[in-house]
C-alpha cells in the first residue's frame, strides 16, 4: 500500500506512538522507512555537536527497533530549519508516499496549521499525511489496528473519494462512509438531498461488498466537521481518512475547512489525502 514512508520524529514521548502506527499501516517489511528530526539551530545540526550526537543516538535506537521487526531499508535525516518546511522538503526529495506525524493536542495543531507559512505548506502538500492523535481515548492507539475501522467523509465527488484507492485493497476491515448536508433551500430540498445521499451511499456499500469489505453509512444534516467528530467517537473508528484539499464535504470551500476543523477537533487519528490526483470532470 505504501512503499516509502517518512516518520517525522520530535523525540517527545508523543512521537514514540508513530512506530506502532507504522507497523499497522505498513505491515510489509519491504517498506522503506525514513526517520527525520529537524533541528532549530544550524549549530545543533553539526555532526560534531553534542545535540547532534544525542539525537542521532535516539534515532538510531528507533532504526534498530525497526530492523529488529524486519524492516531492512531504514535511513536517518537530520536537517535544520523550519520544521514543516524541512519535513516537506525531505518528503519531496525522497519521494515518499506517506508522512507520519504525531499530534501534541489541539493547541499544537492549532498553532502549527494556522500559522501563515506552515498552514500554506500543509495545504499545498501533495503527499498523504497521517496524523496520530494521542488525545483522550486515543492514548490506547498503540494497541489498536489503524485499519480496523475507517471513517470516510464524502460529498460523492471524485476528490472526496480518493480514499477508495486505499481501501479497495483491504480485507477483513470495516468502513463507515459519512455524508452531511450542510445547506438546503427548504425542507423539501433537504429531504431530497438526504434521500439522494442515502441512495448513493447504498451504491458505495454495495461496491465495497464486491471487494469483500464490510461497509455501512451515516447521513444527516448539520455542521459537517462536528458531525464527523461526533460520529467518529460513537462508531469508535480507528482512523478518519479524508481529502485534505479540494472539494471536501462542501463544494466551493477553499482548502477544506472541514478537513481543517476535523484535524483540529477530532480525537481520532487521521489520514489526510491530497485531492489533486484526480479531476472532477
Amino acid at each position: 500500500m505504501f512503499t516509502r514512508v517518512l516518520l517525522a520524529m520530535d523525540l517527545t514521548p508523543k512521537s514514540e506512538i508513530l512506530l506502532p502506527c507504522l507497523y499497522s499501516l505498513c505491515p510489509d517489511t519491504n517498506t522503506e522507512i525514513i526517520l527525520a528530526y529537524v533541528f532549530d539551530e544550524e549549530e545543533d545540526a553539526d555532526p560534531y555537536s553534542s545535540s547532534y550526537k544525542k539525537v542521532y543516538s535516539k534515532l538510531q535506537g528507533y532504526a534498530n527497533e525497526l530492523m529488529r521487526n524486519g524492516y531492512e531499508a531504514v535511513s536517518i535525516e537530520m536537517p535544520w530549519g523550519e520544521v514543516f518546511e524541512e519535513i516537506t522538503r525531505v518528503g519531496d526529495d525522497k519521494e515518499v508516499d506517506l508522512t507520519l506525524v504525531a499530534s501534541h493536542g489541539k493547541g499544537f495543531f492549532r498553532s502549527a496549521l494556522l500559522g501563515s507559512t506552515t498552514f500554506d505548506l500543509a495545504r499545498s502538500s501533495k503527499r498523504p499525511l497521517f496524523v496520530a492523535k494521542t488525545d483522550g481515548d486515543s492514548d490506547n492507539i498503540a494497541d489498536d489496528d489503524m485499519l480496523r475501522k475507517l471513517m470516510i467523509p464524502t460529498d460523492f465527488s471524485k476528490k472526496s473519494l480518493v480514499a477508495l484507492n486505499l481501501i479497495r485493497s483491504l480485507r477483513e476491515h470495516v468502513v463507515v462512509f459519512v455524508h452531511v448536508v450542510e445547506r438546503s433551500r427548504n425542507q423539501s430540498d433537504l429531504e431530497s438531498k438526504l434521500l439522494n445521499a442515502e441512495s448513493r451511499m447504498e451504491e458505495l456499500v454495495a461496491e465495497m461488498k464486491l471487494f469483500g469489505i464490510k461497509a455501512s453509512y451515516l447521513v444527516d444534516k448539520g455542521a459537517a466537521s462536528k458531525k464527523i467528530c461526533r460520529w467518529a467517537e460513537e462508531e469508535n473508528v480507528s482512523m478518519i481518512a479524508m481529502t485534505k484539499t479540494g472539494a471536501g464535504l462542501v463544494k466551493g470551500l477553499v482548502m477544506g475547512a472541514t478537513a481543517q476543523n476535523v484535524t483540529l477537533n477530532s480525537e481520532r487519528s487521521l489520514l489526510l489525502l491530497p485531492a489533486d490526483e484526480v479531476s472532477n470532470d
